[in-house]
């Protein structure tokens, strides 16, 4: 990592200790402006070392071993879930699992996708990402921020959202949505 300048080196340190920083975190540390801070972590993002949050960033997670890579999130590095999980087949022929919808989206931006399915919230089986509907900040959380919920048809995520909060969007909207709250 010898393209980090000593700041980010610093901050990389405290990242390892505290594992996830805010923005508002880094400024006060490094005593830096947020547009510094921002710069600064988007270097360790773009050396693979953090993954961005919402507001800050995390400690990327190693590469587990072959064989324990099933199960954990090929994103944030979490547990993964049946009830919330999200499959992605590469063009490549590689396939991804992430935690949740909110990895799963994440993940799709950042290859070639052949499909992607993802686990209806409500009855758990798997449906195609592109005919799904999500809901994104409802005031229900599985793991990753902010929340977003997979369902198989637009009636059973406006009939949750009217109990528990949140946007219903299509997958186009969610990843442009997702992607704004992300600062990506």
């Amino acid at each position: 990592m010898d393209e980090l300048t000593k700041r980010q080196q610093l901050l990389l340190e405290q990242l390892k200790t505290s594992r996830a920083l805010s923005v508002e975190e880094i400024q006060r540390r490094f005593a830096i402006s947020t547009a510094t801070a921002y710069r600064d972590f988007r270097a360790l993002v773009e050396v693979g070392a953090a993954v961005k949050t919402q507001g800050g960033i995390r400690l990327a997670v190693t590469q587990a071993p072959a064989g324990a890579s099933a199960q954990r999130c090929s994103f944030c590095g979490g547990e993964l879930n049946e009830r919330s999980s999200f499959i992605i087949q590469g063009k490549d022929g590689r396939q991804l699992k992430a935690c949740c919808a909110h990895c799963g989206l994440m993940a799709l931006g950042n290859q070639e996708v052949a499909a992607a399915l993802t686990c209806d919230f409500l009855y758990g089986r798997m449906v195609n990402a592109r005919q799904a509907v999500f809901l994104l900040e409802s005031s229900v959380s599985l793991c990753c921020q902010p929340s977003v919920l997979s369902f198989a048809s637009a009636s059973d995520a406006e009939r949750f959202q009217a109990g528990f909060g949140g946007q219903v969007c299509t997958l186009e909207e969610a990843l442009a949505r997702l992607r704004s709250v992300m600062h990506i």
